[in-house]
């Protein structure tokens, strides 16, 4: 079996929505996880119900059955659809290619998956690309309940349910509504006929759900047969919504638009196979199935899967907004300056919920509460808000950001809300009990895994770096007006003490991870880079280089920077296993992608004065090579959030991660505005 099946088999399309809902499911659309799916809904607060898990679907022709979906169950997969199945495309929308056994051009169905920006709404579309009338039999299958929760094993025999049929003229139209949550769901075919015709479907394994210690066996029910026929060159199309669909017909062309412009890989089906020689185009190679600058679009276009209507979803499928992450992916959007509205709406909502002094880590989420667990990401945002005032050049912004940011400043400064405090040498120093605050965050049973307590290296990069921005805003707001602003002493002051104390963390070959006092605690870790990547440096090029170049020696991979050295006994070298395994493992060895933006940016600001463009350029291309080339063999349709810390290969964790995609995009933007052939 050739390289780019397994690959995309392994690997995970999505869909999503400027809601927050998502499509999310593997190359052969067998559902692995509790979560994958054709339609999980959400509203603006991120609470998400998993309405679609996907569609039963049988083809007859001269009296032959073909089976296109499968189903895993603990002893078998079940049907076997997924042995029709000639070739999937991830992007740039998850579309699948299935023919008769053997594989043959005489039988060939496109099927497609695509869904509306603005509603949570999914289409379903087959097209008969063969040479023969085909007929199909489908029935949907249904969830119906929130998508961190699975239906146990017979609990859908006594729900009860509101269905309705209705024949249109131009489409049949379906609905179910689940009576003890509520949770609807409506559909609509354009050609066919709709009966009622109620199934259950037991039993149905997960098993990355089961592998991951939770329950991974579920039920699944179905209403409703849509039966239909589609001569060759013909197409059917199918959408589900969490709402009545009140103009079908209008609801697909607007689907249909939002993907039009978007590039297809080099073998992707360009209509009804005339002449018998489809199979024979497609590739079996695992070539480049997309060119740099499709490559790009395609990339832009998976970042803006994560971006909603005032803010951003850390990944799919676990997560909703959280302010860390935002704050990484709208520096990444503050590129070439397409995206400073976005960027000034998503920050100015922010500002809206700053509780002393802080923002919100994590926003409600389905089945969790707010929380202002962070003091790096309110660091962040003071950056950002200085980035983006760099690109709007605007005397009204920077006056009100400094105003902001003074009232951040002064509440960490004075605070006695949240657990840490400023030291006298002007670094910021976390309690025991918010050993937590950091992007290494993991606890279990309450304490952190990876405790950060102390005065954290990154932390005080970021708050040295916050300062030096409010500064620097200061400074341009001078420059518009006649009426000079000067910055607060005691921030400059502190300032200058906390870039004076930095040194405290330089023990000759390495930067502490953290001090206890000005004790050192020396842990070969990415947070270094973090700290050293940052627009004002804390160090000088010589111990830039040599952080540069042990993270490259111990952390580094193809696929992200480990976060731990291997050197190091606590190192765990898989992300594997039950929650409280992957936790232990998580900050402790795993490998994550979105730290390939302070370990390039690192590289960029040690090495700039002795390479050329063209070097850099060349060297960029080579650290990120493997996931650009993931993208342009069709392997991946997004970037993982984590894997395994030694041989790593396939993703873990969540499959799409706002950070991790926002670190390529990152660096590929760079790339492209030095004008030099990577």
């Amino acid at each position: 079996m050739n390289n780019y099946f397994m690959e995309t088999h392994h690997h995970e399309w999505i869909l999503t929505n400027k809601l927050g809902a998502y499509a999310l499911g593997t190359g052969n659309l067998i559902n692995q996880r509790k979560y994958h799916g054709l339609l999980i809904a959400s509203d603006k607060s991120f609470n998400r119900n998993h309405l679609v898990a996907g569609i039963e679907e049988t083809v007859e022709w001269r009296g032959e059955t073909i089976h296109l979906d499968s189903n895993n169950y603990s002893n078998c997969i079940f049907p076997e659809g997924f042995l029709h199945l000639v070739k999937p495309w991830l992007r740039p929308y998850p579309a699948f290619l299935y023919s008769a056994l053997p594989h043959q051009d005489e039988i060939l169905i496109l099927k497609e998956l695509m869904m509306d920006l603005d509603s949570n709404s999914t289409m379903v579309k087959y097209t008969n690309l063969g040479q023969h009338k085909l007929h199909f039999v489908f029935n949907p299958k249904y969830t119906l309940c929130p998508h961190h929760d699975i239906n146990s094993h017979g609990s859908l025999d006594y729900a009860e349910f509101e269905t309705g049929i209705q024949q249109e003229t131009d489409y049949s139209a379906f609905s179910a509504l689940r009576q003890d949550n509520q949770i609807a769901v409506y559909g609509a075919a354009l050609r066919g006929e709709v009966i009622a015709n109620k199934y259950v479907y037991y039993n149905v394994y997960y098993p990355w759900e089961v592998m991951s210690g939770y329950a991974g066996i579920g039920d699944q029910i179905s209403f409703f047969q849509i039966a239909f026929d589609l001569a060759p060159g013909e197409s059917n199309a199918i959408v589900f919504s969490d709402a009545p669909i009140v103009n079908p017909l209008k609801l697909i062309a607007n689907i249909e638009a939002r993907y039009a412009k978007l590039p297809k890989a080099m073998d992707y089906p360009k209509g009804m196979d005339t002449d018998g020689t489809l199979l024979s185009r497609l590739d079996y190679n695992d070539n480049l199935l997309f060119n740099r600058k499709q490559y790009l679009e395609i990339l832009e276009f998976a970042l803006m899967d994560f971006v909603t209507n005032d803010d951003i979803v850390a990944g799919y499928p676990f997560y909703g907004a959280w302010g860390r992450d935002t704050m990484v992916v709208l520096n990444a959007l503050l590129h070439g300056g397409k995206y400073l509205d976005l960027v000034q709406k998503i920050l100015k909502n922010y500002s809206r919920h700053i509780v002393g002094g802080l923002i919100p880590n994590v926003f409600a989420e389905t089945g969790r509460k707010a929380n202002y667990d962070s003091i790096d990401a309110t660091l962040w945002y003071i950056i950002l808000l200085w980035k983006l005032g760099k690109k709007k050049n605007s005397k009204t912004y920077w006056k009100e950001v400094i105003h902001l940011t003074e009232d951040i400043l002064k509440s960490i400064m004075n605070q006695n809300e949240h657990l840490f405090e400023l030291r006298e040498d002007g670094l910021i120093e976390l309690r025991p009990a918010f050993a937590h605050g950091t992007w290494m965050d993991v606890r279990i049973d309450g304490k952190a895994v990876t405790p950060r307590w102390g005065a954290p290296v990154e932390i005080n990069a970021l708050w040295y770096n916050a300062l030096a921005s409010y500064e620097a805003m200061c400074e341009a707001y001078s420059t518009l007006s006649a009426t000079k602003f000067r910055a607060k002493k005691e921030y400059l002051s502190t300032k200058a003490k906390v870039k004076a104390s930095f040194g405290k963390f330089w023990n000759g070959d390495y930067l502490a991870d953290r001090l206890e006092g000005d004790k050192q605690i020396v842990e070969i870790r990415p947070n270094a880079l973090i700290a050293l990547s940052l627009p004002w440096p804390v160090v000088d090029e010589d111990i830039m280089k040599k952080i540069w170049e042990r993270s490259f020696a111990e952390l580094y991979t193809y696929y992200g920077l480990r976060t731990l050295s291997p050197k190091d006994s606590k190192f765990r070298k898989k992300y594997y296993g039950t929650q409280r395994d992957r936790d232990l493992g998580y900050h402790n060895g795993s490998v994550w992608a979105w730290l390939m933006g302070p370990f390039c940016g690192l590289y960029v600001k040690a090495y700039r004065k002795q390479k050329t463009d063209q070097e850099l350029a060349e060297d960029l291309s080579h650290f990120i090579g493997v996931l650009r080339n993931s993208f342009m063999r069709g392997h991946i349709a997004s970037v993982a959030e984590v894997w395994d810390g030694e041989n790593p290969h396939f993703p873990k964790g969540a499959p799409a991660q706002a950070w991790s995609v926002a670190a390529l995009y990152n660096i590929e933007t760079f790339i492209e505005s030095l004008g030099v052939k990577s």
